[in-house]
């Protein structure tokens, strides 16, 4: 029997800016595939109807031809592969059009201007972060000069000031004449911007209207995140239509507008030894450009340490040194009390996990399940435990009913929550976490803080990038921010959230005064008042 990953959706997309919308699993990806014409030619399977752009149908030929931009929700898989620096890699898509050169030259500054890459231009493509990586395919994208974009979660790996200059780039675009239509996990960054939202449920159309009303009503019950003060409106018990701002949240509900700052638990006693310690440790790329210098920080056990600060200042790359996936140039890195020097990653592991920011580096069995039990078996675990911790983890964070998939017939999102997965399932004593919640809907996102909190409070140990404010503050003990390379502040989960640029005071100051969020511990408090709601 078909089952159709998309059924019967008729619509058209005009120029400006459409948020495509949903639930886990619901096709937003499937159908920007689709409008690409990529789909199900790359993908196999059946495929019925058509995507026509001036009356021609897009699957003729391939998107660049036809004046289409495609970013995939996995960048660092789109790179070419040929190019040896930004400039060229941007430069690949024009040259294959058979630009002349001086147009290609022009093409590739002016898309770099816009993009705010042009400090990376002779940097090497595979040696970008996660969101420079981002930036730069957007910016191969608009090079090109095309008529439509198709962006999967293009903000996803952003820290939050690229996030807001990029969102307010495609609205510039939009105005322009080009047709943009994204998939966005970020209610807040849509509200103001998205000029419709398309929101599908089960591969066919649940809604469309404006962001506005979405938000303000119908978004919880068709598994769409609203905004931060809507969703606090709504835990607070308000009905809609609800405030999407905090000024309207602040006004509705008659608060103070000057609310008092948020308070952060304290970090737990410091008595013990470190479970990650790093003294003076120094890293540079095989090139010779450094990346962190001097780095020093104490995370002790039981303690949930967020990671903060914009992309390229070095997070992801200190990860990797807890992990010994790459080892000091300097300094001393210490996981457990023992140095890392001469180690790798299977001497720590289960003891300890690491979730990639690109899920698909650690995945490879042929099915979730089995994906999940790898870890237990080669710690040696007996079949009832492996299968008892299996079934448990799956639970926890959703993906029973996808435990017989293959994990890369997933979209992104759940791929990366299988990763997650399993890395918790075998409990590891230190959890290297980087992005964990990035393109994931509410209701994942809330599974991954809960499993988290967990963690920590069955005494494990937690190091997560993140640049999401909410899941620093449910989950963190305590900050740092980082930028260039270095710590520029170690404090409260606040201090680092304010520093970081990553939060909306008002908004989780406004929750704590209504009791629905308050720090680490009143997750399963948010989540019970959620299912109330």
């Amino acid at each position: 029997q078909t089952h159709w990953a998309l059924e019967g959706i008729t619509t058209t997309f005009r120029p400006g800016v459409t948020w495509l919308a949903g639930p886990l699993g619901a096709g937003t990806s499937t159908l920007l595939g689709a409008l690409a014409g990529l789909l199900p030619r790359l993908s196999g399977g059946d495929g019925a109807g058509t995507a026509t752009l001036d009356g021609a149908d897009v699957a003729a030929s391939s998107p660049l031809d036809r004046g289409i931009g495609w970013l995939g929700p996995a960048p660092a898989l789109q790179l070419s592969g040929v190019a040896g620096t930004v400039r060229d890699e941007i430069a690949v898509g024009p040259m294959n059009l058979g630009w002349p050169r001086e147009r290609i030259r022009a093409a590739v500054e002016a898309a770099m201007a816009r993009t705010d890459v042009a400090h990376l231009a002779d940097r090497a493509p595979n040696a970008l972060s996660g969101g420079e990586t981002q930036r730069v395919l957007l910016a191969a994208l608009l090079a090109t000069d095309p008529q439509v974009l198709l962006l999967d979660e293009p903000c996803a790996a952003l820290d939050h000031a690229a996030r807001e200059r990029i969102a307010d780039l495609l609205v510039t675009l939009g105005r322009e004449g080009r047709i943009v239509v994204l998939t966005c996990d970020d209610a807040d960054l849509m509200a103001t911007r998205a000029d419709r939202v398309v929101v599908l449920c089960g591969g066919a159309v649940a809604a469309d209207t404006t962001p506005a009303v979405l938000l303000a009503e119908s978004a919880p019950a068709l598994g769409v995140g609203s905004t931060d003060a809507a969703t606090l409106a709504a835990m607070a018990g308000y009905p809609a239509p609800r405030p999407l701002t905090t000024e309207a949240l602040v006004a509705t509900l008659a608060l103070d507008a000057d609310v008092a700052p948020v308070r952060t638990p304290p970090s737990p006693p410091r008595d013990a030894t470190p479970v990650l310690a790093m003294r003076e440790a120094s890293y540079a790329w095989p090139d010779g450009r450094p990346v962190l210098h001097a780095l020093t920080l104490a995370v002790h056990p039981g303690e949930a340490m967020m990671v903060l600060g914009p992309n390229g200042a070095g997070k992801s790359t200190m990860l990797r040194l807890a992990m010994a996936l790459a080892q000091p140039q300097q300094g001393v890195v210490e996981v457990l009390g023992a140095p890392t020097t001469g180690r790798h990653p299977e001497d720590l592991a289960p003891t300890v996990g690491f979730l990639f920011q690109e899920p698909e580096r650690q995945l490879f069995a042929a099915s979730v399940r089995a994906e999940c039990a790898i870890g237990p078996r080669l710690a040696g675990w007996d079949r009832a435990r492996v299968e008892a911790a299996t079934v448990g983890i799956l639970a926890t964070l959703g993906l029973d009913d996808v435990a017989e998939e293959h994990p890369w017939d997933l979209p992104l999102p759940r791929r990366r929550l299988v990763a997650l997965a399993a890395t918790l399932v075998s409990r590891p004593q230190l959890l290297l976490l980087d992005e964990p919640t990035a393109g994931l809907d509410a209701a994942s996102r809330d599974r991954v803080m809960q499993a988290a909190v967990a963690h920590c409070e069955a005494g494990g140990t937690l190091v997560a990038v993140t640049h999401d404010p909410v899941f620093a503050h449910e989950v963190g003990t305590r900050a740092i921010v980082m930028r260039d390379g270095r710590v520029g502040l170690e404090g409260s989960v606040t201090a680092g959230l304010d520093a970081a640029g990553l939060v909306r005071p008002a908004a989780l100051a406004i929750g704590a005064r209504l009791g629905v969020v308050g720090g680490r511990g009143v997750v399963a408090d948010v989540l019970a008042r959620r299912t109330r709601g």
